[in-house]
């Protein structure tokens, strides 16, 4: 009896499956050509963008596309634009390639510092090694193990020491508290190994 309920389900149910799954395999076969186009443009401006020609990046973009443009505008210096890039993988929550992204801004900043100090400009290459300085640091934040960012990071605080905060009350007359003077000393290690 159970076998005689089962023969007219499919009997009835033949016809539809048999008209369905034609539609259903082309439906899946559409979405993994138009998935496999989506990749392949994106390869080929990651390309174009490594190969130093300059390609609009939506905001909205692939990750690894929003990345190839970071890279391409921070090898260009354009500092500005690189920002809202950042934030749209931080978005889109990709900590890795946020983490690289901010490595490439700071690496312009420091680029960009260094190119100031050949010339003989001290004050404007201060605040360039600051905001390279920073840029490291979150990009630590986002990926502690990223030796190339505790690397450049080193180097960038090694050109503009980080000096403690002095109470100043009148003029080059600074207050110290001589219990305290070496653990503010630029270069002393503080606390506990």
């Amino acid at each position: 009896m159970f076998r005689l309920g089962l023969g007219r389900v499919w009997g009835r149910a033949r016809p539809l499956i048999i008209v369905a799954l034609p539609l259903l395999m082309l439906a899946v076969t559409l979405g993994l050509l138009a998935g496999a186009w989506r990749i392949t443009r994106d390869n080929a401006a990651i390309r174009s963008l490594a190969g130093g020609n300059d390609v609009a990046v939506p905001r909205d973009a692939a990750p690894a596309l929003l990345l190839a443009r970071v890279q391409h505008l921070a090898r260009r210096g354009a500092v500005e634009a690189i920002e809202p890039l950042i934030e749209a993988l931080d978005r889109a929550g990709e900590v890795e390639r946020a983490a690289r992204a901010r490595y490439a801004l700071a690496n312009a900043h420091l680029r960009q510092a260094f190119d100031l100090l050949e010339r003989g400009d001290l004050d404007p290459a201060g605040p360039r090694i600051t905001l390279a300085r920073q840029e490291y640091r979150r990009a630590l934040q986002g990926r502690p193990d990223f030796w190339d960012a505790k690397f450049n990071l080193d180097v960038a605080s090694r050109l503009l020491r980080d000096f403690p905060d002095f109470d100043r009350k009148s003029g080059d007359e600074l207050k110290a508290e001589p219990k305290k003077i070496w653990t503010d000393i630029p270069g002393q290690p503080r606390g506990q190994p």
